[in-house]
Formats: structure tokens, sequence, C-alpha cells
């Protein structure tokens, strides 16, 4: 098995979004890589939750590669940042 370097301009800008939780829990949720088979091709959402830091970590898939992931989590209304975080799942 060969490995390759993800070239500069395709690794995700760490892009930060605010959220609050139906708990009023305050989440920030940031794009980057998979990390499953085939991730360097596809995008995922980590959400760490900033107002109990002991609360498991979340994410979310993305359809998208890194490069097109990083420009559309930046884009996003708030509720479409908050529907990315409904259908995340403990990490």
């Amino acid at each position: 098995m060969e490995w390759e370097r993800r070239p500069p301009e395709d690794t995700p800008v760490a892009e930060q979004r605010w959220l609050e939780d139906d708990q009023g829990r305050r989440w920030v949720g940031t794009v980057t890589t998979g990390d499953l088979e085939g991730g360097e091709r596809r995008a995922q959402v980590v959400f760490v939750c900033e107002d109990q830091p002991s609360e498991v970590k979340r994410r979310a898939d993305l359809d998208l590669t890194p490069e097109e992931a990083q420009w559309r989590w930046r884009d996003m209304e708030d509720a479409q940042v908050v529907e990315v975080f409904r259908q995340s799942r403990p990490a």
C-alpha cells in the first residue's frame, strides 16, 4: 500500500461554527477529513461541547470532499449547522 500526502490546498481550513443544543449547551463544530476508509475523500464535522468538556465529542459525515466542505461549512445558514449537529453521533 502506498501513502500519498494530501496537497495543502486539499486540506480543509479549520473553520469553526458555534451552536446551542436543545439543552442549552454550547458546541463548536470544525470540518476535518474523515477517519474511516476513504476519509481523505470525505469530510466530517467534529463537535466539542464548550460548556461541559467531559461531554462525549460528536461527529457527522458530510458527503463532500474536504476542500468542498470547508467552503460549504463556512457558508451554511445557522439552521443548517444545527441540522448537521442533529445528524451527528458520538465520536
